[in-house]
């Protein structure tokens, strides 16, 4: 539906034209100032009329503020014309996507053509620092104007409006990827890029060494790494002092070959051609060029899309598809309300397929017929039956906006997969969901990005509110079949985004298996980590309870540590309103200074400690199912108390009671918590094992047990296998 309320360039002078200044490009980021000019054109405005300046549902501009010229994003508006201006901000003054909007109300007279409206934002003529501009990349960033002359309430969208393109600051980081996977005496590509402060990609900078650590013999060779022995490690950049870990690589000899390799994944994302940023095909190069992915989907709501869209986003899937270097599944967002089952992606093996809409509703124009609108969830799965080979598609639930509800909806022979974490939270109570109706789902983690950055998408300053996840599908090879099977069958874990080596199998049966066994028996279950940040724990979990955790030596006796750990965290709903805010302090009183403070797992740069003192400090926070955290050294920390305070809940810890052990205040909502714990002062560890017989103790016949893996680094970045199901035979 791209550009469907363009109206032809003749329409210019009755409508007007806007100028920008500066006309750019911009820093992403960058707190500044902006003037738009718009001038009048012949038909005037009438008393009663209506200017909107509307930015994309993903832009994340600092909302502008009218009240204070002093303060961030003062914005000012004025004419030339005999008529009053009203300004104010609605973030749903227009259709999806150019749904936020500055809207101005024309009263007290009227505009004449020639007259001029002069928007300012982040106006500092009276002290304002300026407004902070989009946070992340767009080469085509519209300032889109949209006018109603008449006072008909219906405005209409100007032939021309600003365009300037947004571009990534300065690097203040690196990123190092290789791949999780390597054979000895084979080269693989180091790739090693820079990031600004708000996680835009940009070249790698001039002086970065790269050193290899581990206990496999390598060899660094330009660009490539060769591993001349068996076992594991890292590549390592230094650029400006700092010390920069890739991800863990770990290589066996050719004959050892694992039979599954470990291919990165980002399956869930938009484009422009609904609800994103940038064209589909900046998406996926986006995907394979930074963000260094091995498979892509393209996941556009179909409400939005019309069958040229479809038909268009095919034809570049193909384009993109390269069996052996980049694997890429058409598809399509499946977006209906919670009510009739909420979101759904739907992944097929090839391009043709139907794309079967929740409805038509921004398509109207599209007609229906017996094969869309598929309405509701159970309707998206007769019709896929009916007219599509099964074995040609997989569908996964997730929560965006909406929430997928399985609990109601779901089929379990053609849904067999749930979104554990995207930009939008972390949804583990999907799994519960799953696990409490009997379904065989494995898990998956994506960005769900509206930023144009697939595979690396970061929260900014937005609505979204933690970085993106990965999905890991472990395939036989990096082609459309095997790694199509490899999600048909759930063998794949996701994490929060890192590229963690998840391992885990129940009697040498990978993540996703479904396994029959007797009574008698008790089956194994082996599993391992290796982080790209020091491991804090490796749990084994039985449905939704913890039956056995391994931890590295240090987290077992914490005793002495003068390094305590607070993290929060949860959602206060399961639907679009989940987003909790936290905002508060942290308080010592009895005598204990506060010699240091690190955040930990925040994600964007506009959250984190806000004011600090010897006595404790202030910080912003939101959380939407994810935890954020801080780290505090005391000078001692075996006397006085520790008090947490938000408008969420409160937590006061004696600290000479405060062990190993955790403290944990509930605050209702979604697993709304606080938790505090005394934490190892230097953590090391990267690799964590568990090795142990389970009994199948309390299983009827025919009753299941899913085990899986929950792997939690000390950064806060996660990661989640597959469950693997285990029968009991009857």
């Amino acid at each position: 539906m791209r550009d469907n309320d363009l109206l032809p360039a003749h329409w210019e002078p009755r409508l007007g034209h806007v100028t920008l200044s500066p006309p750019g490009p911009v820093v992403a980021g960058t707190v500044g100032e902006w003037t738009l000019t718009y001038t009048v054109g012949s038909y005037g405005i009438d008393e009663g009329g209506t200017i909107k300046l509307a930015k994309r549902f993903a832009g994340d501009w600092e909302r502008p503020q009218f009240d204070d010229p002093s303060a961030p994003a003062y914005t000012t508006v004025t004419t030339t014309g005999a008529a009053s201006l009203r300004a104010r901000y609605d973030p749903k003054a227009h259709v999806r996507p150019w749904m936020k909007c500055l809207v101005i109300d024309v009263y007290d007279g009227c505009l004449a053509p020639g007259d001029t409206v002069t928007i300012t934002l982040g106006d500092r003529s009276h002290g304002s620092p300026g407004i902070r501009a989009q946070s992340f990349l767009e080469t085509a960033h519209e300032f889109r104007f949209l006018v109603d002359p008449t006072n008909a309430c219906l405005v209409r969208r100007l032939p021309s409006s600003p365009v300037i393109s947004i571009i990534a600051g300065e690097p203040v980081g690196l990123v190092v990827l290789t791949p999780t996977q390597a054979t000895v005496g084979e080269a693989v590509e180091i790739f090693v890029k820079g990031e600004d402060r708000w996680g835009n990609p940009t070249p790698a900078p001039e002086g970065v060494a790269l050193t290899w650590e581990g206990d496999a013999a390598a060899r660094i060779e330009g660009q490539r790494l060769r591993v001349d022995g068996s076992g594991s490690g890292r590549v390592v950049a230094t650029w400006s002092g700092e010390r920069y870990l890739g991800n863990p690589t770990t290589a066996t000899a050719a004959a050892d070959k694992p039979r599954y390799g470990a291919f990165w994944a980002d399956l869930h994302a938009q484009s422009d051609a609904t609800v994103g940023t940038g064209t589909e095909r900046e998406y996926f190069r986006f995907g394979r060029d930074w963000a260094h992915l091995d498979v892509m989907s393209h996941q556009g709501n179909d409400f939005q899309m019309t069958d040229d869209d479809w038909r268009r986003l095919n034809e570049v899937t193909r384009e993109f598809h390269a069996d052996g270097r980049f694997v890429v599944l058409p598809g399509y967002e499946w977006s209906a309300n919670t009510a009739a089952g909420g979101d759904r992606n739907v992944m097929y093996l090839e391009e043709g397929m139907p794309i079967l809409r929740s409805s038509h509703w921004q398509t109207i124009e599209v007609p229906e017929d017996d094969t869309s609108p598929a309405h509701p969830a159970s309707a998206l799965v007769d019709k896929l039956r009916a007219r599509v080979d099964l074995e040609k598609v997989v569908v996964a639930a997730h929560c965006g906006g909406r929430y997928a509800d399985i609990r109601a909806y779901f089929d379990d022979e053609v849904e067999t997969l749930v979104e554990v974490c995207s930009c939008w939270g972390v949804f583990e109570w999907l799994l519960w969901d799953a696990f409490e109706k009997g379904y065989r789902v494995g898990v998956m983690c994506n960005s769900d990005g509206h930023k144009g950055r697939p595979g690396a998408e970061g929260p900014g300053a937005g609505q979204f509110g933690i970085y993106g996840g990965l999905t890991c599908v472990l395939a036989e090879s990096l082609t459309r079949a095997a790694v199509f099977e490899a999600l048909r069958t759930r063998r794949c874990y996701g994490t929060t985004g890192p590229r963690i080596d998840l391992r885990f199998t129940v009697d040498g049966a990978p993540m996703g298996s479904l396994l029959d066994r007797s009574g008698s028996d008790a089956v194994r279950v082996r599993a391992s980590a290796r982080g790209t940040a020091p491991i804090e724990a490796l749990h084994l979990y039985r449905g939704r309870e913890i039956i056995a955790t391994a931890r590295p030596p240090e987290f077992r006796a914490q005793a002495p540590s003068r390094r305590l750990r607070l993290v929060w965290g949860g959602a206060r709903i399961r639907g679009r309103g989940r987003r909790a805010r936290w905002d508060g302090r942290v308080e010592l009183t009895g005598g204990p200074i506060l010699q240091d403070a690190r955040t930990v797992s925040f994600d964007s740069p506009a959250d984190g400690i806000t004011r600090r003192d010897e006595r404790g400090l202030e910080f912003r926070s939101r959380t939407t199912g994810d935890l954020d955290g801080l780290d505090l050294w005391l000078d001692d920390a075996s006397r006085g108390q520790l008090a947490f305070r938000s408008p969420l809940g409160e937590l006061v810890i004696e600290l000479a009671e405060l062990g190993a052990e955790t403290r944990v205040a509930e605050f209702g909502g979604l697993d709304l918590q606080v938790i505090a714990r005394r934490y190892p002062e230097r953590p090391s560890a990267r690799f964590v094992e568990l090795d142990r017989e389970l009994a199948l103790e309390g299983l009827a016949p025919g009753e299941t047990a899913p085990l899986f893996v929950k792997a939690v680094q000390v950064d806060g970045h996660m990661a989640w296998a597959s469950p693997i199901y285990v029968t009991l035979k009857s």
